[in-house]
Parts: structure tokens; C-alpha cells; sequence
């Protein structure tokens, strides 16, 4: 085999100098953003148009349908187009902000301006399972995976600070309608700059009879029998959408503690919202240390911990200094068990199935987040916002004994194949193969890195590796002729493998190009134990055939 040199860039660096990953990052900071303005400005709009109670109403409107649309959200994620689905949903949240800005400006009565944000909350359900299958085709490796989920977290925690901030400033300027307008026009920004990414991804592979298509309906019914019995996962998921108690509690804890308890003016709590963000950036910070890290769980049970007991001296304590202090203490160890969840659950879940795990993950914290709104809201009425901080702390603390009971073993279980996996089922010779093989072949594979006019195989040596192409592209030369141009995922080295003979083309690399290599036996294993698959194979190496008009690669 020829050796190719490895001259890939650190993770990180990699995915900044990606300009589609950057692009689709840019997108996600602007809706994280714009969400959490978005529940600012509309619970201080209701509250100043109907006190507590009409808060509490509205937070409740904002998140059921969105609850009831979550799980939806996953088949649109693991059907062909992800990526379009993003855009079509950045597209139709621009139309209802500009609705619900309108709205506002004028002065309209809350349901007039709250059915537009509900439509917006319930099209966001879409938008992060659509990420998490569109990231992965993306990049080229597992650890620029790894580096693209860190600094979804970044984006995720500054958005926390950021978002609130900007509604806190906007509210001060003009009130809720302007903060509705600033989310309209960073939905509309997200538009353009996920447009491109639909340009990427080649034609969806056509399953051969071996895995036929499915509804929608039957592909959500099957992904949730997965889910319930992969190992760890369901209860991952469990805990992971509970912590969204306290997102939920918060939101409404927020506009009572500053307004009614505190006594601050109309920014109050934004400001109190930003220093729970300003902690969430010092977690984000601090979660770099996990990575690579084998054992997650003790890191995810301690942070979700320190929230609960931050969470009961905040209750006895409820003053401007002591939300000042611990606040920025529960942003921070939520960040960590985010990015800390984010990452077991890359790991952990099936990764053919990943839209369904984080659309299951949307629609449990989104009842998470109706569970905190209503408990708040009852406690408040009954006991005072003191009570209803001391009932979150409880319930999350009850979710630390469910973590320690429930996730014993997720570590050993833990996988990293995502991207392999999302490569490989976009391509024909692969479509047709059922998860657990599709697996196979990834976990057996190894990245390469091919240079610039490097060969990667030459015409008359021993084939041993098939090669798929996960980022650059190659050419293939016939006799010394150029044939065509490959690029991301498409593959080659398939007939060497099938027929057992010998190179009979060269391919070179066109610019540095990532290559995922799948050695001979794992290939053949999986490719030739399906008929659907190695008629897909050889369907493939016909049609280099029929360009070449002679033998194939």
C-alpha cells in the first residue's frame, strides 16, 4: 500500500477553516441567540399586559406545541435533505417574527402577538436535530466532530448571555416589539447562510430492496424502538431533558424575582438572566478539560448536583448579591452538563437514528420545561418565588439520584463513529445495509490525509483498501488519460476488492483530500453479504467503465 502522509490541521483549526461547518455554526449562534431574546421580550410583554398568571400562560403556550412537534422533528432530520429542512425553517420563523414585531409595535393583545412566537418555538424543535445530522456531514473526522460539538457549546453558552443582554437593552430602547424584529432579521440571516449548505450533499443514495424507504411515520415508530433498547441511552435522554426543569423555572423566576421581589426596572431580568450567561461561558470554557475523556458520567452527575444546591441556598437567600453570585454558578455547571450530555450522547446513541435521539431530546425538555414553568408558577402563587426556587432544587436533585441509578455502564457503551457512519450510509454501495453492518464498517475504518498531487493509488499495484471520500476531491487517470473528477462522498477502489485484481487506474489527489479507508475484509465482509450492496458495487464500477471505456479503478 502506498503511504500517505498525514498533514491534517488540529481539530479545531480544521473546522474554522471549514466554511460550510462555519457557516452552519454562524446560523446556530444566531437562533440560539434569537431564542433566548425570543422568551425574554414575550414573557415581559405578557407579564406587563397581565402580570404573573398571563406569564406563566404564555410560557405554557410557548412550549406544548413545540413538545407535540418535537418528535416530528427527528424523522425530517433522518429523512434525505436535512439541510433543506433548515432552511425551510429559518425561513418560515423569519415570516412569524415579523408577524409577532408587528404585532407588538402596535400594541396588539397578547394572543395576537404569542401565536406567532408559539408557531417560532414549535419550528425550532426542527432546528437542532437537523444540526446534529447535517454537522456530521461536514467534517472529515471524529475529532473535528468532537471540536465542531465544543464549539456548538460555546455558541449555545454565549447565546445564553448574549440573548438575554440584547433583549435587556432592546426593552429598554423600544420594549418587546424590538426584540421580535432583532429575532426576525437574525432568522432571515440564518436563511442566507444555510442556503449554500443545501448545495453540498450528494444525491441521496436509493435503499435497494434489502432496506426499503419508510414513511416518516413508520421511520419515527422504528428510531423510538431503537432508543428504548439501546443501552443507557433512554435514560441519558431522561436526564438530560429533565435539567430543562430549571430552564423552564427560570424564565418565569427571572421576570418575579427581579420585578416583584427585587424591585429592578424593565432590563431587570435580562440582567438576571445574563448572569446565569455569563456563567454558562465559564462552563463552556471549563468543559474543554472533557475532552477526550473516556468516563463523562461523573462529570454530567456532579454538575447537575452543584445546580441543585445552588439552586436551594438561592432560596434561602434571595437577594440581589446572592443572584449575582449563584447564578453565575448555575450557568456555569449547566454548561458543563450540556456540552458533557452533548457529548455522551454523540457517543452513545444510534447513529443511524441520531435526528431521533435529539428530536426525543427536544420533546423531553420541552416537557422539562413545561414541568419547571407550571411547578414555578403554582409555587409562586401559593408560596412565593423562595419556594418555587427551593421545589426546583428538589426536582433536580431527585434527577441526580435517577442519573446515578440510570447511567451506570453509558461510558462503556460509548461509540464515536458518527461521522464514519454519516458518510458512508449517503453512499450507493453502502445504503442498502442494515445499521449494525453499516457500524461495522465504520468502526474498521481509519482516516488518511492525501496531499495535494499525491497518489493515492497507482495502476497496477495490489489493492487492498476501498477509499471514500470524506472532504476534497481526486482524479482518476486510465492509461495515462484523465477520466473524471471524484469528490465528497463518492469513493473508489471497489473492483480491485470485488474482482481480486490489480489496480488498473491511478487517482491522485486534485487538493488535499480526507479519506476514510476501509481495509479489504471489513469491506467485502459487509458489501458482499447483501445483495443489494454488491449489486450497487458493481453497478458503480460499470459506470466508471462506460466513462473510461475500458477497465475501472
Amino acid at each position: 500500500m502506498r503511504t500517505i502522509t498525514d498533514r491534517r490541521l488540529p481539530p479545531v483549526r480544521a473546522v474554522l477553516h471549514n466554511h460550510d461547518l462555519v457557516r452552519a455554526l454562524i446560523a446556530c449562534a444566531a437562533s440560539a441567540t434569537a431564542e433566548w431574546s425570543l422568551w425574554t421580550a414575550a414573557l415581559v410583554y405578557a407579564h406587563a399586559h397581565g402580570g404573573a398568571t398571563a406569564a406563566g400562560f404564555v410560557s405554557l403556550c410557548l412550549v406544548v406545541p413545540a413538545a407535540l412537534a418535537a418528535p416530528f422533528g427527528g424523522s425530517a432530520a433522518d429523512a434525505d435533505r436535512p439541510d433543506r429542512s433548515l432552511v425551510v425553517v429559518f425561513a418560515a420563523q423569519t415570516i412569524c417574527l415579523t408577524w409577532a414585531a408587528l404585532a407588538a409595535l402596535a400594541g396588539a393583545p397578547v394572543p395576537t402577538v404569542v401565536a406567532p412566537i408559539a408557531a417560532t418555538t414549535t419550528l425550532m424543535t426542527f432546528i437542532r436535530p437537523a444540526f446534529s445530522v447535517v454537522v456530521p456531514g461536514l467534517v472529515a473526522t471524529t475529532a473535528q466532530l468532537t471540536a465542531a460539538n465544543l464549539l456548538t457549546g460555546y455558541v449555545d453558552n454565549t447565546a445564553v448571555l448574549v440573548g438575554p443582554l440584547l433583549a435587556g437593552g432592546l426593552l429598554e430602547v423600544q420594549g418587546p416589539g424590538l426584540v421580535f424584529a432583532a429575532c426576525a432579521a437574525m432568522a432571515l440571516s440564518s436563511t442566507f447562510v444555510t442556503t449554500p449548505l443545501t448545495r453540498l450533499d450528494p444525491p441521496p443514495a436509493t435503499p435497494g430492496p434489502d432496506r426499503p424507504r419508510r414513511s416518516r411515520g413508520r421511520r419515527l415508530v422504528d428510531d423510538t424502538r431503537r432508543l428504548a433498547r439501546s443501552r443507557g441511552v433512554a435514560a441519558l435522554l431522561v436526564v438530560l431533558g429533565g435539567q430543562y426543569v430549571l430552564i423552564g423555572g427560570l424564565d418565569l423566576a427571572y421576570v418575579v424575582l427581579a420585578t416583584d421581589t427585587l424591585h429592578l426596572d424593565a432590563s431587570g431580568p435580562g440582567l438576571l438572566s445574563a448572569c446565569f450567561g455569563g456563567g454558562a461561558i465559564v462552563g463552556g470554557l471549563l468543559s474543554t478539560l472533557l475532552v477526550g475523556r473516556r468516563l463523562l458520567t461523573p462529570h454530567l452527575i456532579a454538575s447537575l448536583a452543584a445546580i441543585a444546591v445552588a439552586l436551594v441556598i438561592l432560596s434561602g437567600w434571595t437577594a440581589l448579591t446572592s443572584a449575582l453570585v449563584l447564578l453565575p454558578v448555575i450557568g456555569s455547571s449547566r454548561a458543563v452538563f450540556d456540552v458533557t450530555g452533548r457529548m455522551l450522547i454523540q457517543r452513545a446513541a444510534p447513529q443511524d437514528a441520531l435526528g431521533a435521539v435529539f428530536a426525543t431530546l427536544e420533546a423531553l425538555s420541552l416537557a422539562g420545561t413545561v414541568l419547571g414553568s407550571v411547578v414555578v408558577q403554582v409555587l409562586v402563587a401559593v408560596a412565593g418565588v423562595r419556594a418555587a426556587l427551593a421545589g426546583m432544587g428538589c426536582l433536580l436533585g431527585l434527577l441526580v439520584v435517577a442519573a446515578v441509578l440510570g447511567l451506570r455502564g453509558v461510558d462503556d457503551v460509548a461509540d464515536t463513529h458518527v461521522v464514519e457512519v454519516r458518510l458512508l450510509r449517503r453512499m450507493p454501495l453502502f445504503a442498502a445495509l442494515p445499521p449494525p453492518e453499516l457500524e461495522g464498517i465504520a468502526r474498521a475504518s481509519r482516516h488518511e490525509v492525501a496531499a495535494s498531487g499525491q497518489a493515492i493509488i497507482t495502476a497496477g499495484e495490489t489493492g487492498d483498501l476501498y477509499y471514500a471520500i470524506s472532504r476534497g476531491a481526486v482524479d482518476v487517470f486510465v492509461d495515462g488519460a484523465f477520466v473524471r473528477t471524484l469528490g465528497r462522498g463518492q469513493g473508489f477502489g471497489e473492483v480491485a476488492l470485488l474482482a481480486d485484481v490489480a489496480r488498473t487506474a491511478t487517482v491522485v489527489a486534485n487538493v488535499d483530500s480526507d479519506l476514510l479507508c476501509v481495509d479489504r475484509s471489513a469491506f467485502l465482509t459487509a458489501v458482499t453479504g447483501q445483495d443489494a450492496s454488491r449489486q450497487a458495487a458493481w453497478a458503480v464500477a460499470r459506470s466508471y467503465a462506460d466513462r473510461a471505456h475500458s477497465n475501472v479503478v
